[in-house]
């Protein structure tokens, strides 16, 4: 009973997601632009414990790539006006704490091993931005999930460096 409920809702904070950013006035619609950031970060955090590292990324890459005209419009719309992108970058450190946390169960313990998690978090949140631009740049081509396997594959040599040297 509960399930259906909450698809329901979701499906209509969508529409009011897609009303909003046909309407450049609508009041609503920096809430409506992050309605489901926590269901987001939650999802990556799990994918990240469950998956590892490249599948997770890889799996965020699909879920927008499967919806990406709402996608695209949607991150046009945050690029474009400076208070949604203050928000995004403010609620980016829920994304920052899942990916350092996943960092700290490999890495070393200690001081180092905090800030080296940290290091590794921006890095990946800065990949994973980079490749979603560039696909928002070039309206979905190629696709989503080639460009975060692309932008993954030149990060990966600088992360886990702690975890290979005591391999």
């Amino acid at each position: 009973m509960a399930a259906p409920r909450a698809e329901r809702q979701r499906q209509q904070r969508r529409e009011a997601l897609e009303r909003a950013l046909a309407d450049p006035d609508a009041p609503d619609r920096e809430d409506l632009c992050f309605h489901d950031h926590g269901e987001l970060v939650a999802g990556f955090a799990a994918a990240l414990e469950q998956s590892g590292l490249v599948e997770a990324c890889l799996g965020w890459a699909r879920f927008l790539e499967e919806d990406r005209d709402h996608w695209l419009r949607r991150l046009e719309r945050i690029e474009a006006e400076p208070a949604l992108r203050a928000r995004r970058a403010a609620l980016e450190a829920e994304y920052l704490e899942a990916f350092a946390v996943h960092f700290r169960r490999w890495g070393a313990g200690g001081a180092q091993g905090e800030r080296a998690s940290e290091l590794e978090a921006a890095c990946l949140l800065g990949a994973l931005r980079g490749a979603e631009r560039l696909w928002l740049r070039e309206r979905g081509r190629p696709i989503l999930p080639v460009l975060v396997q692309e932008a993954v594959g030149l990060l990966w040599p600088a992360l886990y460096a702690h975890a290979r040297r005591h391999l």
